[in-house]
């Protein structure tokens, strides 16, 4: 791996690390199972904190999916090629041992997904729906723990 790649991969990293440790303080902050009266009674800094929280989740899975974790596949001595689908990717990954689940991924996007197109909703689904997405930035932050013991592991010369 080149030296550039080398720096880029510890940039994103780092970003990952700071969007990991924001997103972890916000999730103290919140409940980890949200009810009607959760939903009616959230005040405007419940307000922020969720939502610098969904952001948070995004940007680190964005970091992880698009840079982080293409570039340790690419130092493994089982590399795919770069016109492999993602999905393939994340199986190696699993296999590997850099990503506990490829299945935990995909149930992520879900969560992202629905972040993503946040619509008025009867308070009971808004509160299911907050519970879902605590419960996956919790998992979002295993998966980034087991990226880094990955990367940590000697695959990677981060330190």
């Amino acid at each position: 791996m080149s030296d550039t790649t080398m720096m880029a991969l510890k940039a994103s990293m780092d970003q990952c690390e700071q969007h990991a440790r924001i997103l972890t303080q916000d999730l103290a902050l919140l409940p980890p199972l949200f009810n009607v009266a959760d939903v009616a009674e959230l005040s405007e800094e419940g307000r922020r904190v969720m939502n610098q929280a969904a952001y948070r989740f995004m940007k680190l899975q964005d970091a992880l999916g698009e840079r982080v974790l293409p570039a340790l596949l690419d130092v493994t001595l089982d590399p795919l090629p770069p016109e492999a689908p993602f999905a393939q990717k994340l199986q190696r990954l699993e296999r590997l041992g850099a990503i506990p689940s490829a299945q935990a991924w995909r149930r992520l996007r879900e969560a992202r997904n629905s972040l993503a197109h946040e619509y008025p909703q009867p308070p009971e689904l808004q509160a299911a729906q907050w519970t879902v997405f605590v419960r996956a930035a919790s998992e979002l932050l295993d998966i980034w723990g087991e990226v880094k013991r990955f990367a940590g592991s000697g695959v990677l010369p981060l330190a």
